[in-house]
């Protein structure tokens, strides 16, 4: 194999391979769950969970940018970004970080957190009890409250809540948030009337 390849092809081990610097190998020490992504002009940042903190990337040199401080007493289980602002689920809590430093919480909810959505400047929280809570990103009121189980959001042959794996708002959907169940089930939640 050496003798295809001409001398000057072949490294010399002294040059430093980039590919195999710490700081490129975002995937070995994230956790598996939603990396958002921010797009600031021609700019795109991408934020990722490891444990009970998190940290934000350039995405163009994956350079690390910001390791949020202090780290959450649990572990992270949803994170989402808005502007200058991180929303990181932690139990019960929703911890809120500006460029990585801790500046407030919402909660505590009820039951854990499962899932977080911005859309506009709101911040969507459901949790595992099968409330969707809505907050105001910039003041951190309650505008929105919604038991899924009550208005109709359940599981097959059951009257608790339906386990939603996912949801979205598309774009054309006016005030809506399209929620997906374990169960392979599609609900739709004007989040304006706060009805299914």
């Amino acid at each position: 194999l050496h003798d295809a390849l001409p001398i000057s092809a072949m490294a010399t081990g002294n040059e430093r391979s980039r590919v195999l610097e710490a700081f490129r190998a975002v995937g070995v020490v994230a956790l598996p769950l939603k990396c958002p992504v921010l797009k600031r002009g021609v700019e795109n940042f991408v934020t990722t969970s490891v444990k009970n903190g998190f940290q934000v990337y350039d995405c163009k040199s994956l350079r690390l940018l910001f390791v949020s401080s202090p780290a959450t007493a649990r572990g992270i289980k949803a994170l989402e970004v808005h502007g200058d602002l991180t929303f990181a689920a932690s139990g019960a809590v929703v911890h809120r970080f500006k460029r990585g430093k801790q500046v407030g919480q919402l909660g505590p909810l009820a039951a854990n957190i499962s899932h977080l959505l911005v859309v506009g400047d709101m911040l969507f929280v459901h949790s595992i009890d099968g409330a969707v809570v809505g907050f105001d990103v910039k003041t951190s009121e309650e505008l929105l409250r919604v038991d899924l189980a009550g208005c109709g959001v359940t599981a097959k042959g059951s009257r608790a809540a339906a386990k939603l794996t996912a949801w979205v708002h598309p774009q054309s959907y006016l005030n809506k948030l399209l929620l997906g169940d374990e169960e392979g089930s599609l609900f739709i939640l004007n989040v304006r009337s706060g009805k299914c």
